[in-house]
């Protein structure tokens, strides 16, 4: 761990705004008996961050891949475990928070190369204004709260808003060409004759994704377009966008929509 990266954990806070309250924030890295967290639930929202290293956190049935930028938003009540992949210990930042009102966020996103570089030096100032105990300050406040406005930029729905760079138009052409059946991140990056980690960090410098994302985007339009205008049954639209397993695709819709996908046909039919 690079020195500037000491562990932080506040807890007991009562940082309030719009609806909002942070409860706890810590930051450090995962010791050993760690490294497989069991299932666990809770009953307040919780943000992940991770700094370094990779693994996978399981959300219920469903695994996914973390990494360095790789930010996960965890509502209350859903289960998740984290499961270490390689050697490197992960570094990850929790934010744990209540809200008045279910969040919108995407539960999985990435923050782009530099947000992440600005929430580390706000971490490092943050462990600068913290090391008397009880010695919680106005600064310090202010930094968590600054360290999460750059989080919420990755996880709110505002992809539209983002402009189309070379690296993703290059991705989105390749997923084209080779169609969702058999697409992987793995084989997108070499099609297009770059290692899936080089392919990855262009693309997190270049809009704030990965390639995963950009292939999960794809296949959710265009299975919502088949559900809104065919009549094909769940199993064969999940089979078009890539995914055999008809149980599989139904829990992977509703993770992106909040809905099954035979509730969400019916009510884009009206």
């Amino acid at each position: 761990m690079p020195k500037e990266f000491s562990p932080i954990l506040l807890e007991n806070l009562q940082i309030r705004w719009s609806g909002f309250r942070i409860r706890r924030i810590a930051l450090n890295r995962h010791m050993p008996r760690v490294e497989r967290l069991s299932e666990h639930v809770h009953r307040y929202c919780q943000i992940l961050l991770y700094l370094r290293g990779s693994g996978t956190q399981h959300l219920g049935e469903v695994a996914v891949p973390v990494e360095r930028g790789s930010v996960l938003m965890i509502p209350p009540g859903r289960a998740h475990r984290f499961e270490k992949t390689r050697a490197v210990r992960p570094i990850c930042l929790a934010i744990d928070f209540d809200t008045v009102e279910a969040v919108t966020w995407r539960e999985e996103s990435v923050v782009s190369s530099r947000d992440l570089a600005l929430i580390e030096r706000l971490l490092v100032e943050l462990h600068e204004s913290h090391l008397k105990p009880d010695d919680f300050s106005i600064q310090s406040a202010a930094l968590i709260l600054q360290i999460l406005a750059r989080i919420q930029s990755a996880v709110e729905d505002n992809e539209p808003g983002r402009a189309q760079g070379p690296v993703r138009v290059s991705v989105e052409k390749a997923i084209a060409r080779h169609g969702l059946t058999g697409a992987t991140p793995g084989l997108i990056a070499t099609r297009l004759g770059r290692t899936l980690d080089h392919l990855n960090r262009q693309m997190q410098e270049e809009c704030g994704m990965t390639v995963g994302a950009i292939l999960n985007r794809a296949r959710l339009e265009h299975g919502g377009k088949l559900l809104r205008t065919t009549t094909r049954t769940i199993g064969e639209i999940a089979s078009a966008i890539g995914m055999d397993d008809q149980n599989y695709f139904a829990r992977w819709f509703r993770q992106q929509t909040g809905q099954t996908p035979t509730r969400w046909r019916e009510a884009m039919r009206g």
